[in-house]
């Protein structure tokens, strides 16, 4: 089956930040939608930690439902957290998306957009 891969990354933050919002954001991924796979990774595997960097992996095509789902879970922890993260995907295309810059219909709608591209 192909599947789809995106990097979800947490900007300009401490380290341990970093950790705790990927444990945050995952849970609520997972809990918008048991259809993804989300997995914690290390950018650097010196440190001890699990991981500040998501991957999500998505079937494809992932259904509209699944990708809105996960939209608006990543929506709504931007809103919560008035924080930026940059988005990766598989073929190298990087989006930043600013939870304090960007209202948040237009965040839903470039998350949404992101997602949904094969």
């Amino acid at each position: 089956m192909d599947q789809q891969t995106y990097i979800i990354r947490f900007d300009e933050i401490s380290e341990a930040d970093a950790n705790r919002y990927a444990i945050e954001l995952r849970n609520m991924i997972l809990d918008a939608s048991p259809d993804v796979e989300v997995e914690r990774r290390r950018d650097n595997p010196s440190t001890l930690d699990f991981g500040a960097t998501l991957v999500l992996i998505l079937g494809t095509p992932a259904a509209t439902a699944v990708t809105s789902a996960i939209a608006q879970a990543i929506g709504n922890w931007l809103l919560r957290h008035r924080g930026d993260i940059t988005i990766e995907r598989e073929n190298g295309k990087i989006t930043k998306i600013s939870g304090t810059n960007l209202p948040t219909n237009q965040q839903l709608k470039l998350i949404n957009e992101i997602l949904s591209k094969e």
